[in-house]
């Protein structure tokens, strides 16, 4: 335990000087569990949409084919009356399926809609070990079924992420809270996760979207760095990344405080979505659906059962997302880029990415702050990118670049549902506030 403290120790200072760019390996002795990856009742090689709260009642009839027509495949934590075999049936028939409640009742249901089982929300460091035993036992029972845990975001206490070291910069209790530590803090956090749980999926809820009683726009500083640990995790450790994205929000707001806004708008979602994607998310869920912990009018469905702004902000990035969903899984991630971070109306400008290798970028050319997530084919010399205008919303301001791939003999842009065919190797576009668009590159053949 001593030489624990005194390892951790180590690693802190080591980050702290190095500005908080360094790997989540290493950073705690626990050794990184390379995951066992599952054949689940879901395609894995596609991009997901989910949601938080689906709530059975007397309109379940009518919410669930609201759901289905939000684009919509999985809820997690499901409420109310329990899902009868008709209900699943349905969402089977419908190519769907549910992250099921923890109790007897699901747990001893077979059924190819039991896509897997909620299992822990937001464990502290001290609960992995016994986590780590419940997910081998339900995956003795069912080898496809998903035990999903997730992770605390990045802005959870130390107290809260279980890490107890002690850290220059912090006083007593009371952290400072400055990149550095937090992000010392969570990367050991995250370090000793993917080296207790051999769970092949590391899902978080990160919310980083504000507004104050001036209302005024902001956006939490450490989003993209939260990301970016746990990509990188998901990478070295052979594990996917499942975003749970801001779908609501609270109302009340204390005089000099922000507090979340509500999310009815499609620029939110869709650069919540596309800042996701470009870290290598693979599947995106949405809190809330109907039920919740935010005010109930911000979620998709209020508590009358009708359909809000949210519902229909959701369902027009999911269109538009869906026509690249099946072929942004043929692609691997292999981190994100920040170009003009230190711009001053930047959003996350506390972000240190992890270095991402000369040959999966692109020659970029911009003085405006930009996310390039970058991706290569699994089976081809292809490449793909997601490129996302990171002026923070208060600004309003576009974003306009030019992206150059050598080699390439056609781009196809996927921006807001339309699909275009660029001959050539460059792309140059102006990106609007909070816009995210997706980019597949094809290389020159050679050879026959």
């Amino acid at each position: 335990m001593v030489f624990k403290k005194i390892t951790a120790f180590i690693m802190a200072l080591l980050v702290l000087l190095t500005n908080g760019v360094a790997s989540v390996i290493g950073s705690t002795d626990a050794k990184p569990i390379v995951a066992t990856k599952h054949d689940y009742r879901f395609d894995r090689d596609r991009l997901l949409f989910g949601t938080y709260c689906l709530k059975v009642d007397d309109q379940f009839e009518q919410t669930r084919e609201w759901f289905k027509e939000a684009g919509l495949q999985f809820p997690v934590a499901v409420s109310g009356k329990q899902l009868t075999k008709a209900d699943l049936d349905w969402f089977t028939a419908n190519g769907m399926g549910i992250i099921a409640p923890r109790n007897d009742y699901y747990l001893n249901i077979k059924h190819d809609a039991i896509w897997g089982i909620d299992l822990y929300d937001e464990p502290s460091a001290d609960a992995f070990p016994a986590l780590q035993e419940r997910v081998q036992e339900l995956y003795a029972q069912d080898p496809n079924r998903l035990p999903l845990i997730n992770l605390l975001p990045m802005y959870a206490s130390p107290e809260q992420l279980g890490e107890a070291v002690e850290l220059p910069g912090f006083i007593g209790d009371s952290p400072l809270d400055t990149f550095s530590d937090r992000a010392v803090y969570y990367r050991m956090h995250v370090s000793d996760y993917i080296g207790t749980v051999d769970s092949d999926i590391i899902s978080v809820d990160i919310y980083p979207l504000s507004v104050n009683e001036k209302g005024e726009l902001g956006t939490y500083m450490h989003w993209m760095r939260n990301l970016d640990i746990l990509a990188e995790a998901c990478r070295k450790t052979n594990r996917d990344l499942w975003v749970i994205t801001q779908a609501a929000g609270i109302a009340d707001i204390d005089e000099g405080q922000n507090a979340y806004r509500f999310c009815g708008t499609v620029e939110d979602q869709r650069w919540q979505n596309y800042t996701a994607i470009a870290f290598g998310a693979k599947a995106i869920i949405y809190g809330c659906y109907y039920g919740g912990w935010w005010r109930a009018d911000s979620h998709m469905l209020n508590n009358d059962g009708e359909r809000t702004d949210t519902y229909y902000a959701v369902k027009q990035v999911n269109e538009e997302m869906s026509v690249f969903a099946e072929e942004y899984g043929r692609y691997e991630n292999h981190g994100a880029v920040m170009y003009n971070r230190i711009h001053p109306n930047a959003s996350g400008v506390s972000l240190g990415t992890t270095r991402v290798g000369a040959k999966y970028k692109p020659v970029m050319l911009t003085v405006e702050p930009v996310l390039c997530g970058c991706f290569s084919e699994k089976e081809g010399n292809g490449s793909a990118f997601v490129f996302t205008n990171m002026f923070d919303p208060q600004t309003g301001k576009t974003a306009s670049f030019s992206a150059s791939f050598p080699g390439a003999e056609r781009i196809t842009l996927y921006r807001k549902g339309e699909k275009t065919v660029i001959n050539g190797c460059t792309l140059s576009l102006t990106l609007d506030n909070r816009e995210g668009v997706f980019v597949t590159v094809e290389k020159v053949k050679i050879g026959f």
